[in-house]
């Protein structure tokens, strides 16, 4: 026999005896039993129903969940591995400017010791040259003031053999020029020069 049903209980019929219930009376009670058990079927298969739909939705949300777990996770990886690779390339730009800076510093310093060597050549050539310059220079003038000297002899010995009667003595140079004079003096006078005084009064 399968399960009872409220149309069973309205469908079942008892056998009569002279000392049975009234049969009203059972009539009634099944009818009421049978209102009762057809409400608290529909009530559990609304139950179940609900139950259905809950157990869907839980298993929704529990999806919903899990999706929610995996993209939270994945964000978090690839946050991570954001920030790692942002570091990395942070180490790597600092690096690269590290080693372009001591490259930059290095040629600088070689720059700076090419010119202070290039100063100094530059000057070590400019005291040869002054050094050339005053020894020709110094040799010219040697021999400039030995022409002058033969020359100044020269003349005063073309001064001395002239004839005249009155002398001129220049006393500014070092040696005598005699310059000759007319011939109507008996005796040669001797004339002082303006820087003769000079050199008498030093």
């Amino acid at each position: 026999m399968g399960r009872l049903t409220p149309q069973d209980i309205r469908d079942l019929e008892f056998k009569q005896s002279p000392l049975g219930y009234s049969k009203d009376q059972v009539n009634d009670f099944l009818e009421t039993v049978a209102d009762e058990l057809e409400t608290l079927i529909r009530e559990s298969n609304d139950i179940h129903s609900e139950n259905k739909e809950a157990r869907l939705a839980l298993t929704t949300y529990m999806n919903v969940e899990d999706s929610l777990k995996e993209t939270l996770l994945l964000a978090q990886k690839t946050a991570q591995e954001t920030l790692k690779n942002a570091q990395n390339e942070a180490d790597t730009i600092i690096r690269k400017a590290n080693t372009e800076k001591e490259a930059l510093l290095f040629s600088a310093h070689q720059d700076i010791s090419q010119i202070q060597n290039d100063i100094r050549s530059l000057q070590a050539q400019r005291d040869a040259m002054l050094t050339k310059l005053k020894s020709s220079l110094r040799s010219n003038l040697e021999v400039l003031e030995e022409e002058f000297s033969n020359k100044d002899e020269q003349e005063s010995l073309a001064g001395a053999t002239r004839l005249g009667d009155e002398r001129i003595v220049d006393f500014s140079k070092n040696d005598l020029i005699i310059d000759d004079l007319p011939p109507d003096h008996d005796e040669p006078d001797i004339h002082i020069t303006d820087s003769e005084d000079s050199l008498r009064n030093d």
